[in-house]
């Protein structure tokens, strides 16, 4: 016996590198840490293995909780991977029993952001092919089966961590805003040599306090900085070498949670520069040839924002109730197939905007979106809050064509991402879908994930429907007197926001 324990190890230490690699390749991840431990030849051959980044997800839709976080983990670990972040989105249940299960797997070392969603899509975990699950369209009243999404990522060359909001009773949106972004921007200093981070993922509570934060994190980071998330759900958060989740105080309440991807100045400028973030946009909104101005705006209780208004068209000095604005819109639209779903306006609010007290504050246009819930004889009422009297507004309306023509356009994108003269090579994918579409809305399976099927076939993407998207882009918006306006839109409806990581090759 121990002749050919002496004689196993003798072929283990002749094994040439090539072998060893292909031996190494076909390990599971916690094997694999183990093996890169051996020695310093089996570590270097690990190192060369890992030499690529990753990003992977896993979607399981087994009822039971913790055998579907098990059988989430065991699928994203199936392959070699160090956990620099893990993502984990859950449709119900315990937040807490999934952060645990989660952090004894990957360890302490790793950040990591648990999350309520609108519903979760991606490959499952049974069969590799494309699925989603999303909450029934009558709301919490029906209680959803569990689901889960998670997410590892391993990202040579990138510093990652969570970076949370945490608003205090006494704090106003401005204070926990401006301390927000100094706190990216003390991270990034920290581990990077650049001035903010490659990318921003965001996971919001339903709260009233996110939009200003966001639109300020859209104002501080510079075009560069990738952003996308999830403005409304629930969340919980681990940093890294955490631990646990902080314990938050009687008066405190959770806003916003940011996994920042900074460029770690410790690896060659070469190889940090190789991992890149690209994020892309499908709309699904119509707009509707009807302009106005708010003529007086009143804000609900913040528990549950909402907007009373009247308003003004464009030019003309009457000023409409709730009804007679929505008397407006349907007359618009009579006879239009697409007046099916409440509408919106796509509120262009003007605002100041300054990070701290050292800056001069600056004007920045932004275009938010509020969904129509109700009319009166004396107001119209939207969702959220946020608008003041003088603010400029135009409706919208779902359209399946908009929908079906944007997400032909993001295909294309990402195809010209592969195209790129240094060899991009796609490694991983995420995408932010209104909660307002999914097969329901589009009539068939997948849409929201089809750019990566119909691109990337292999991609182990993932994904989350929500009630409130992410992502930055610009809109030119004609306002009145035919004034032209530029205007940040970084939060989003009926759309799906895609975040896409790619690898320069060479």
């Amino acid at each position: 016996m121990e002749k050919s324990k002496k004689t196993d190890m003798a072929f283990i230490a002749s094994m040439n590198d090539d072998l060893l690699q292909n031996i190494l390749l076909r390990l599971p991840a916690k094997p694999f840490a183990f093996a890169s431990c051996v020695n310093r030849s089996w570590n270097i051959v690990c190192n060369r293995i890992l030499s690529r980044p990753k990003m992977v997800s896993a979607f399981s839709r087994n009822p039971h909780q913790f055998e579907a976080v098990e059988e989430a983990i065991d699928k994203a670990l199936s392959d070699p991977i160090r956990p620099d972040f893990v993502i984990a989105n859950i449709t119900c249940g315990n937040m807490e029993d999934t952060l645990s299960l989660i952090t004894k797997r990957v360890g302490t070392r790793v950040p990591v952001i648990v999350s309520i969603v609108a519903g979760v899509l991606g490959k499952e975990v049974c069969n590799d092919k494309a699925g989603e699950v999303k909450q029934n369209d009558q709301g919490m009243h029906i209680c959803p089966s569990f689901a889960i999404l998670l997410t590892i990522g391993y990202l040579p060359g990138i510093k990652v961590d969570v970076v949370p909001v945490i608003q205090s009773k006494e704090e106003t949106e401005a204070m926990i805003g401006d301390k927000f972004v100094m706190d990216i921007r003390n991270f990034v200093s920290e581990v990077s040599d650049h001035a903010a981070p490659a990318c921003l993922m965001l996971f919001g509570e339903d709260t009233h306090a996110t939009e200003p934060i966001i639109q300020k994190l859209d104002y501080a980071m510079p075009a560069e900085t990738i952003i996308v998330g999830d403005q409304k759900g629930e969340f919980l958060h681990k940093r890294a070498n955490e631990l646990r989740t902080v314990e938050l105080h009687k008066d405190e309440s959770r806003v916003l949670a940011g996994l920042i991807f900074a460029r770690d100045r410790h690896r060659p400028i070469a190889e940090a520069g190789r991992v890149q973030f690209h994020s892309a946009i499908s709309r699904g909104l119509s707009p509707v040839d009807l302009r106005y101005k708010v003529a007086n705006a009143i804000s609900t209780l913040p528990k549950w924002p909402a907007t009373l208004m009247t308003a003004k068209r464009i030019g003309e000095a009457e000023v409409l109730n709730g009804e007679q604005i929505l008397d407006d819109i349907e007359a618009n639209l009579l006879g239009n197939p697409l007046w099916e779903a409440d509408p919106y306006i796509g509120v262009i609010k003007r605002r100041k905007y300054s990070v701290g007290l050292d800056q001069k504050p600056k004007i920045m246009a932004s275009l938010v979106f509020h969904q129509v819930t109700g009319a009166d004889e004396q107001y119209l009422t939207v969702n959220g809050a946020g608008i003041k009297t003088g603010d400029h507004f135009q409706v919208y309306i779902p359209d399946l064509e908009v929908a079906e023509a944007s997400l032909t356009a993001v295909s294309s994108q990402l195809r010209n991402i592969m195209s790129k003269p240094n060899k991009q090579e796609v490694v991983g994918g995420f995408v932010f879908a209104g909660s307002g579409r999914g097969d329901s809305f589009f009539g068939r399976p997948n849409a929201d994930t089809s750019p990566f099927l119909e691109n990337f076939p292999e991609l182990r993407f993932g994904g989350v429907f929500c009630d409130g998207e992410i992502g930055r882009s610009l809109s030119v918006e004609e306002g009145e007197e035919k004034q032209v306006t530029i205007s940040q839109r970084c939060l989003h409806v009926v759309s799906s926001v895609y975040l896409i990581v790619s690898y320069a090759c060479s």
